[in-house]
């Protein structure tokens, strides 16, 4: 009887599976690395050419061409910069945001419910709170982008406690930003009703694309077959999800 060999394949799946892990992790990795990679070009550009123009006898035309150059490259790197900066900040108050978003919308539609029965100064004062619920919903859509995100409920306003003292320089630059929100708002550089945009944007990222359905429509199969069913292609939206799964349910209950 010849010898068996036992796990034959035991060293190839661990090196096929962290050649994977290292993959993924690149891939995660990329956005970033992308970035850099790009900072660094143009700082290496940038100082070529400074080095150029630092030397003597240099004709007039080369000497114009690079200050030029220069000037061009400081430009993009100071862009590349400013995005770089938005995009970390982005990442970093990215649920933060998420959250204040939905408490806000939660009591803005509370407030909005309520007014159908108000009356007198109860209505008034509803529809004040009404006003400061959109200014504060586009407080959280439309916050300066490179700037580090103030909370609208920080932890002494979410417990509830009431501080007798002088506000602190945080709740001087909140205000700041609330009225500068709110002049917008009044000049109709943002919307007076945020919340109408906000669900308009929801019901356009949940609704399929008229190619995809095409699409999937003349890629079905006329027999029915359960190894090559149709993949759904339809990402889910990270906020509000995708209730379109009429068409997975239909084929799992027909298999």
């Amino acid at each position: 009887m010849p010898p068996v060999r036992a796990n034959p394949k035991h060293k190839n799946a661990e090196a096929s599976s962290s050649k994977q892990g290292q993959k993924r992790k690149a891939h995660h990795q990329q956005p970033k690395a992308n970035a850099i990679t790009g900072r660094q070009k143009l700082k290496g550009a940038l100082r070529q050419a400074r080095r150029l123009l630092a030397k003597s006898g240099l004709a007039a035309n080369v000497r114009v061409e690079t200050e030029r150059r220069v000037k061009a490259l400081e430009a993009e790197l100071e862009q590349a910069e400013v995005a770089n900066k938005e995009r970390d900040l982005a990442v970093r108050y990215h649920k933060v945001k998420f959250f204040e978003r939905q408490k806000v919308v939660r009591k803005l539609n509370q407030t909005k419910k309520a007014l159908q029965s108000a009356e007198g100064p109860e209505k008034e004062q509803l529809e004040a709170d009404l006003m400061a619920h959109r200014v504060d919903l586009n407080y959280v859509l439309h916050y300066p982008k490179t700037k580090k995100y103030i909370s609208l409920f920080p932890p002494e306003v979410r417990s509830g406690a009431s501080s007798a003292s002088a506000p602190d320089k945080t709740s001087q630059e909140r205000e700041e930003i609330q009225t500068w929100i709110r002049e917008c708002m009044m000049k109709k550089e943002l919307p007076a009703e945020p919340e109408l945009q906000l669900d308009a944007d929801a019901r356009h990222d949940k609704k399929p694309k008229a190619s995809q359905n095409f699409q999937s429509q003349n890629q079905k199969p006329k027999t029915k077959d359960v190894s090559s069913k149709p993949a759904d292609d339809i990402n889910e939206d990270e906020f509000f999800g995708n209730d379109d799964d009429s068409s997975e349910e239909s084929d799992n209950s027909a298999d």
